[in-house]
């Protein structure tokens, strides 16, 4: 299950940066409005990004999609005081929530029916 969560890019991290991100991610990321951060947000958010990854050995993950860039670092930082199973069980319930929002991309349905 972790290895699932490790594939996962940083949000606003070193990928979107270089621009190697997935489409998906690209677009999800850019409509968390990740891509247009100031260099203190950016910096802010690779610290919590660094201390999570140190905290639980796997990087953060969030359906950006749902989400903005004010509510990214919040969420990353309420997170970072969760217990190491109940956020492992949140990191997979969000990886589940990618999926569903990128099948009814897919197949143009609403996500609620999958």
């Amino acid at each position: 299950q972790e290895g699932i969560l490790r594939c996962h890019p940083d949000l606003a991290g070193r990928e979107l940066q270089r621009g190697t991100l997935t489409a998906e991610s690209q677009r999800e990321q850019s409509g968390a409005g990740l891509t247009s951060l100031g260099a203190d947000e950016r910096r802010q958010l690779a610290e919590l990004n660094a201390q999570y990854r140190a905290r639980f050995g796997f990087p953060f993950v969030l359906a950006a999609r749902l989400s903005d860039r004010a509510a990214v670092p919040r969420e990353l930082a309420r997170r970072l005081h969760c217990p190491p199973a109940r956020e492992l069980r949140t990191a997979l319930g969000e990886v589940k929530k990618i999926g569903r929002l990128r099948l009814a991309d897919l197949f143009s349905a609403d996500p609620a029916r999958l």
